[in-house]
């Protein structure tokens, strides 16, 4: 009996034991420790977050297009549109500062969330209000913005409000409660929708406006409560020394990686706009649905580059090793997720009509390979804003972005739509084949 047990007891877990019987394996135990790993989990919750919001995303604008007459439609969708245009720009790409230096506060935690959400709410006044001056001077299509005095002061709020929103999300995954995100917005996501029914027969030309904005206010509260009295004081608990610069310090590195930011934008947003002025409507139609699935990818490609902001800042130490961690799970993901998404490229697109699946299929493969050269350009990035280094943040983004735009507009002009999507891949492996050296010395650095 006693060797039966010992033998019993000595089995590997996870392994059959010599009487046949299987003791618990181990894939449950190292599935909780790989998820409780908060260089993972980040990501998965950035990632569940996407799917859910653009999941209810599509049943806000499907729904809203049933309750809505075109006029309301495009009217509300425009309004919501260029009040998140004006909010990002607001932002000053803070999102990033807040990952860099949130984690190693300490401190001035509190402070610096104040001052992100100050500056943000005082550059959307500014940015909004000089909108709404300027644009009936270009143009009398926005005059829906004009209603009254008192809906262009609700835009402006709104424009703040969306500002504070969208950076809560930084706050939380810098301050560890990146669980809170997927909720978060996924509590947004229902009550948008709940509210878009509510006003449809109320206040139909206001409706999706309304419906937009009162949910960002009902989630601000709950969500800065528990910022300010639950995440924020037990980061103050758990480190007591603040790694902050100066005001002079962090004042120039937001200013720079804002730069980079821009910069940025101009390569990526900016395409549609282009492939509109250049080749028109039809064929951006045609374009911007693979762009979409695309950039799908890249997206979970960011979150990647924000866990590995977030971790290294609260322990530079380990900048090298997080980068290996980050830079060999993310090519385990991407690899055969590009493969996948080049394969079923005509499935896919046939989702949306047999107009997109023959002429986005080369558009769609070309971005979907671009995340794989986007990923090492983000990890390089990410470890570049841990380091300080903002000067090559700016560097990588603008001479993408010059490339990309170059390239696109030369290659347009010979295969059509394609052709952005081969300048595209061509920028990323270009900027990515330059910073290589400097990646490789890195990941190569001792922990």
């Amino acid at each position: 009996m006693s060797a039966q047990r010992a033998g019993t007891a000595d089995a590997p877990v996870g392994r059959t034991a010599p009487g046949g019987s299987i003791v618990a394996a181990p894939i449950a135990l190292r599935l909780r420790q790989h998820l409780r790993d908060p260089l993972n989990g980040n990501v998965y919750a950035l990632m569940l977050n996407t799917v859910v919001s653009s999941l209810l995303g599509i049943a806000y604008w499907a729904l809203a297009a049933r309750l809505y007459s075109p006029t309301e439609l495009g009217i509300g969708a425009a309004t919501v549109s260029t009040m998140t245009f004006l909010s990002n720009l607001a932002q000053l790409n803070l999102n990033g500062a807040l990952a860099r230096f949130l984690p190693a506060a300490a401190g001035q935690s509190g402070r610096l969330v104040g001052y992100a959400y100050a500056v943000t709410c005082l550059a959307a006044l500014a940015l909004s209000g000089g909108f709404l001056l300027l644009a009936p001077l270009v143009t009398d299509r926005l005059d829906f913005l004009h209603r009254t005095p008192l809906f262009a002061v609700a835009f402006a709020v709104a424009v703040a409000c969306w500002g504070v929103f969208t950076l809560q999300d930084s706050v939380l995954t810098a301050l560890r409660g990146v669980v809170w995100v997927p909720i978060e917005n996924t509590a947004f996501g229902l009550a948008k929708i709940g509210l878009l029914v509510l006003f449809a027969g109320v206040v139909p030309s206001l409706g999706i406006f309304v419906s937009w904005n009162l949910a960002v206010v009902a989630a601000l509260i709950p969500v800065n409560m528990l910022v300010f009295r639950r995440l924020l004081p037990r980061q103050r608990a758990l480190r007591t020394e603040s790694a902050l610069p100066g005001r002079r310090g962090l004042a120039r590195f937001v200013a720079l990686d804002y730069v980079g930011y821009l910069f940025m934008q101009a390569g990526t947003n900016a395409l549609p706009l282009l492939v509109t002025a250049r080749l028109g409507a039809e064929a951006n139609g045609v374009f911007y649905v693979a762009w979409l699935l695309g950039g799908s990818l890249e997206l979970v490609a960011y979150h990647f580059g924000t866990s590995l902001t977030v971790e290294a800042a609260a322990d530079e130490s380990r900048l090298a090793a997080y980068a290996r961690q980050v830079l060999r799970r993310g090519l385990l993901l991407f690899v055969p997720a590009v493969v996948l998404l080049c394969a079923s490229a005509p499935l896919l697109l046939a989702l949306f009509g047999s107009d997109y699946a023959e002429p986005g299929s080369d558009t769609l493969r070309l971005f979907a390979v671009a995340v794989l050269p986007k990923l090492l350009l983000t990890v390089f990035v990410a470890a570049s804003r841990v380091q300080r280094r903002v000067g090559r943040i700016i560097a990588v983004h603008a001479s993408t972005s010059v490339l990309v735009v170059s390239l696109a507009v030369v290659a347009m002009a010979e295969i059509g739509v394609a052709g952005v999507g081969v300048a595209y891949l061509a920028g990323q492996l270009v900027v990515a084949a330059a910073v290589l050296p400097s990646l490789v010395r890195l990941l190569r650095a001792a922990s």
